[in-house]
């Protein structure tokens, strides 16, 4: 086959070829050895845990932790989790994981074809690569907790409703209905938020679009509502008639409107910015080229900003679509800093329309041979932040305990080996004006830290103070206390108690 063949085949299956890209590159970000190391933290602890005793139970409806009623969180994420264990027919990490992971991609895959249909495919793969490797999307696609599922089915369900504003009207009912649906699985995953935000999304997009009574027709609403219903009436209707005021005072009234409004009892309440260095870890490496384009933005449209929420209706369809994902983005901010409860884990909405954002920055520095300036200059400074980290790699395991130490030193030379390859590979790219290899190499990097985790640093987390923890499990005299510490204790997860590993725990 000679090179125009190979030219005219690419170009005749292009969505073939973005989605073997997308998947390839997904394989090595999300399931590369996802079962090689234990159970991470206590949630995803409890988590399996509770998933294992669903799949042995007889009731699918009623979830339970250490064998008391869980009220805290609606049962979606654990069913998918039963049905892996079906599918696979036995219990590990990787079979836990599994279904998170493919949440993660089947989100990227989203992402890929709202942009593509937006503006165009080069654009969508963008978009989707960018989400596929920014840091949280990369650690949550490989830990069995629910905030995946509610993530995706939020961006499901806020994309939808904003597609309805740029898809023909023969299919436009469609896509209402899927806003409908996916914001009752959200709602299934982890009840208010996920109505809460694609809705207050979509509410105000429309009417930033002069739209707003398109919402209410009753083509759209009665359909869209009968759908949201028949996804998450049946179960909430079942639990009530079981338990009565105890579910009401639980599920609505503690781990909803009390959880937004009161979170000292949790002990997890934070101040109102909290988000902003969550979000700057979060969307690393890209958070430095995601500064660099606010800062080109406003120096280039700051007294014009009013101008594109005025005269939106006059915008070309991919401004528009940067004017709604900003709103999407400023939602998912603003809900979370208002609740009292804040937990890292939360922001991971905000990814979505993020990558969709920063995605037009790259398409125009790669396509257009714009931003040049400011793409290179963030990923210099990318660049320096690598090497002060790879230098405390080096220095760190001075400073902690010797029962530490040695899993760290492990990994110092071919961690920072990653590090300074990352570092040459971008600054070639920038010397050399090659501006997909700087792309490719940011994503190539994340893909190699996430094939690196697995093996090295996730194991080394697990067994971090271990030893401590399973001495106090050992001599806790109530068993809750066991298993709690068990559960902290990582690597003796809950899923192996049934098994007999840990004998004591059966006391």
């Amino acid at each position: 086959m000679n090179k125009a063949s190979i030219l005219k085949f690419f170009k005749r299956h292009k969505d073939l070829i973005a989605i073997f890209v997308i998947l390839f590159v997904c394989y090595f970000l999300y399931f590369f050895s996802m079962g090689s190391y234990p159970l991470i933290d206590v949630d995803e602890t409890r988590y399996v845990a509770m998933s294992r005793d669903l799949f042995h139970a007889n009731d699918l409806l009623t979830l339970y932790l250490n064998g008391d009623y869980f009220f805290e969180k609606p049962p979606l994420y654990f069913w998918l989790e039963v049905l892996s264990f079906s599918i696979f027919g036995k219990i590990t990490e990787a079979t836990a994981r599994i279904p998170v992971a493919l949440c993660a991609v089947f989100g990227v895959g989203i992402t890929y074809f709202l942009g593509s249909k937006i503006s165009s495919k080069k654009y969508g793969l963008i978009c989707a690569l960018i989400l596929a490797s920014c840091f949280e999307y990369v650690v949550l696609a490989r830990v069995a907790i629910l905030d995946m599922l509610l993530s995706v089915c939020i961006a499901a369900s806020a994309f939808s409703g904003i597609y309805t504003l740029f898809c023909s009207h023969r299919f436009k009912k469609y896509f209402w209905w899927l806003a409908y649906i996916w914001a009752g699985f959200a709602v299934m995953a982890k009840g208010v938020p996920g109505l809460a935000i694609p809705a207050l999304t979509i509410f105000i997009s429309y009417i930033i679009a002069g739209r707003f009574k398109e919402m209410f027709k009753p083509l759209y609403i009665i359909p869209g509502l009968v759908l949201f219903f028949i996804v998450t009436l049946p179960w909430h209707i079942i639990m009530l008639q079981k338990y009565g005021y105890v579910f009401f005072r639980e599920y609505i009234y503690k781990h909803h409107f009390e959880r937004f409004a009161n979170s000292h009892e949790l002990g997890r309440k934070q101040p109102f910015y909290y988000y902003i260095p969550v979000f700057f870890l979060g969307f690393m490496p890209w958070i430095f080229s995601f500064g660099a384009q606010i800062t080109v933005f406003f120096k280039k449209h700051f007294k014009n900003i009013q101008g594109y929420f005025d005269k939106f209706c006059d915008l070309q369809p991919l401004h528009k679509f940067m004017v709604l994902n900003t709103v999407f983005f400023l939602v998912v901010f603003g809900f979370y800093s208002a609740a009292s409860t804040k937990l890292p884990t939360y922001i991971l909405p905000a990814m979505f329309p993020a990558a969709m954002i920063l995605g037009k920055f790259w398409f125009d520095y790669i396509f257009k041979d714009e931003n040049e300036r400011a793409v290179n200059i963030s990923t210099i400074i990318l660049n320096f932040a690598f090497i002060l980290t790879a230098i405390g790699l080096t220095v760190v395991p001075q400073f902690i305990r010797e029962a530490d130490r040695a899993g760290l030193e492990a990994m110092q030379i071919p961690g920072v080996i990653v590090i300074m390859a990352s570092v040459l590979f971008n600054s070639f790219a920038i010397f050399k004006d090659k501006k997909k290899l700087h792309f490719i190499a940011l994503v190539g990097f994340m893909a190699v830290l996430s094939m690196f985790a697995a093996k090295m640093i996730f194991p080394y987390v697990v067994s971090f103070g271990q030893n401590e923890l399973i001495e106090y499990a050992k001599t806790a005299k109530n068993k809750g206390a066991k298993l709690a510490a068990m559960g902290t204790g990582n690597r003796y997860s809950l899923i192996y108690y049934a098994e007999s590993q840990i004998d004591f725990i059966k006391d």
